[in-house]
């Protein structure tokens, strides 16, 4: 295979599941630096192209709801708005917030965020965690660079730990 379509493998891979593009990198044979600039470039790049799509996702499902209740047939709307009241028949008898509850939506609200950020190039993908950065946090000016910091750290990370067990580094 021709350089420069490993190049544009590993750069295709790299935009949608980040964690496996070194092993993937490694078994087409390219080299480190191709994988490690390549890998991410790509994340990078996925992550701005899923992070700007994922708004459009959010505002125009927003004015699609109006309209599928047009389209969907009235047996399914009728079986959707019984599950809705018997959702909120169970949330009004659930459970108070107890000291541990509160002591959980403290820090998910404090540490949520950076959550999102560490977890999304490892075990999350770069579609859900752009998504879910842009639908929660996309108020927030620093997220942005923050996950752009993140996959830059955890891409060369992963690219050295992969080729120091393989045994190359």
């Amino acid at each position: 295979m021709a350089y420069y379509l490993k190049i544009f493998n590993v750069l295709f891979i790299s935009t949608v599941k980040y964690f496996y593009t070194p092993f993937y990198a490694y078994m087409i044979g390219l080299d480190f630096w191709g994988t490690l600039v390549t890998m991410i470039v790509g994340g990078i790049l996925g992550f701005c192209i899923y992070y700007y799509l994922s708004n459009i996702v959010i505002v125009s499902s927003r004015h699609l709801k109006p309209l599928l209740k047009t389209i969907i047939p009235s047996f399914i709307q009728y079986h959707y708005n019984r599950f809705k009241h018997k959702r909120k028949l169970k949330r009004l008898t659930k459970k108070k917030f107890t000291r541990r509850n509160r002591i959980l939506v403290k820090i998910s609200r404090t540490y949520g965020m950076y959550t999102i950020i560490i977890l999304t190039p490892i075990l999350i993908s770069l579609v859900l965690g752009a998504f879910l950065l842009r639908k929660y946090y996309g108020d927030r000016h620093e997220a942005i660079p923050l996950m752009i910091l993140s996959i830059a750290v955890e891409g060369a990370i992963l690219v050295v730990g992969y080729w120091y067990l393989m045994g190359d580094l």
